[in-house]
């Protein structure tokens, strides 16, 4: 997919976001930093064009340090955001990248627990334990991490619902559970069955 059809699917998604992974993706690839995009952005990759407001991608954790700081030379402030994970860079895991887009590079192993941990939001389930890998199949990472947001966190609605939209823009069928891992199974599969 180029980068110009990148949001056709929805004109919410604000021009600034695409402007911001293009040229982080632009840096992480000259660097030769293995990356793979998750969220919002990762949504809209395949079509289902949810309004998003920051870049988020999973590096490896041995590729963390290097990542942050050669997305240094796209940062529009050299302060950074900081989220306190463990092996944090010094200037955060984030970065204000063009237009004031953050840029948020998540390592490999950080669990949806951790993230939800942070965000003071955590809810106990099994899928919590689930983390970000560059492993493995894109769509099927993808939803994994989308279902473990929603299980693991109490605030976190949107991620089955941008589930849901994958489900109808893709035509996942309820085999597709098989790709997922246990923890979420079930959990497509219900939402598979709400769809049909």
């Amino acid at each position: 997919m180029k980068a110009k059809e990148l949001f056709e699917a929805d004109p919410l998604v604000h021009p600034h976001v695409l402007a911001a992974y293009t040229a982080a993706a632009r840096v992480l690839k000259k660097a030769r930093i293995a990356f793979r995009e998750t969220g919002g952005i990762a949504l809209n990759l395949y079509g289902a064009g949810r309004p998003t407001k920051d870049v988020n991608l999973i590096v490896r954790r041995a590729d963390w340090q290097r990542a942050v700081q050669a997305l240094g030379a796209i940062a529009d402030d050299p302060q950074g955001i900081r989220f306190e994970l463990p092996g944090e860079p010094e200037n955060g895991l984030a970065v204000i990248g063009p237009h004031g887009v953050p840029i948020e590079l998540w390592p490999e192993g950080t669990t949806h627990n951790d993230i939800a941990r942070i965000r003071g939001k955590q809810r106990r389930h099994p899928a919590g334990k689930l983390a970000f890998t560059l492993q493995g199949e894109a769509l099927a990472t993808l939803i994994n991490d989308k279902l473990a947001s929603h299980l693991s966190a109490k605030d976190r609605l949107r991620d089955a619902a941008d589930v849901e939209d994958l489900i109808k823009r893709l035509k996942l069928t309820l085999a597709f559970a098989s790709k997922l891992a246990p923890s979420v199974r079930s959990t497509y599969r219900r939402l598979w069955l709400q769809q049909f």
